[in-house]
């Protein structure tokens, strides 16, 4: 549970600094098909060692297609405690500035819609590659605490309050 609740916090979890081509990323230069094939995680909470996993989820099948106008489709869903896909097709927007990835989904868990940012690490022909680092995670959940029951905010709070280190990189390849 641990684990899953991690993942979605990454994913909260779908923003970006640096990339590999020297031009900053347009949404032309994203648009296409990209699989996910690997997440590796790094987390850190006060007083506890730091966790570090690799999980290769290709055989999820898991994919986003990114389009030129700045829409997205995608067979996953992200909400606190899950990455999966159950074949459902849902789509969204998306903004790119500079190398920073925004994703606007709809939580299922917090049920509301909310934007993660992430830094574009690598955008090759064949990769795609997406880094949600500690700052991202905080203002993304920041966003996301508007509107929220005080339970579920005071809850958000307190997770952030404890994380020390948060480096969550999803790897896509382009299909």
């Amino acid at each position: 549970m641990k684990k899953q609740f991690f993942i979605l916090l990454g994913v909260v979890g779908l923003g970006l600094a640096s990339c590999s081509k020297e031009d900053d990323v347009t949404p032309s230069s994203l648009e296409g098909t990209y699989n996910l094939e690997t997440i590796a995680l790094k987390t850190k909470v006060v007083d506890e060692a730091l966790e570090e996993e690799n999980e290769n989820v290709a055989s999820q099948k898991m994919y986003y297609t990114f389009s030129a106008d700045g829409t997205y489709k995608t067979n996953a869903y992200w909400s606190i405690g899950e990455i999966a896909t159950d074949g459902t097709v849902s789509t969204g927007k998306y903004t790119v500035k500079g190398n920073t990835l925004n994703i606007t989904y709809k939580d299922e868990d917090l049920g509301k819609e909310m934007t993660q940012s992430m830094q574009i690490k690598t955008n090759s022909d064949t990769q795609l590659v997406l880094f949600i680092g500690l700052d991202e995670l905080k203002d993304s959940f920041k966003a996301a605490g508007t509107g929220l029951d005080p339970f579920t905010k005071a809850f958000l709070d307190l997770f952030l309050s404890q994380m020390v280190q948060f480096e969550y990189t999803l790897t896509f390849k382009k299909a």
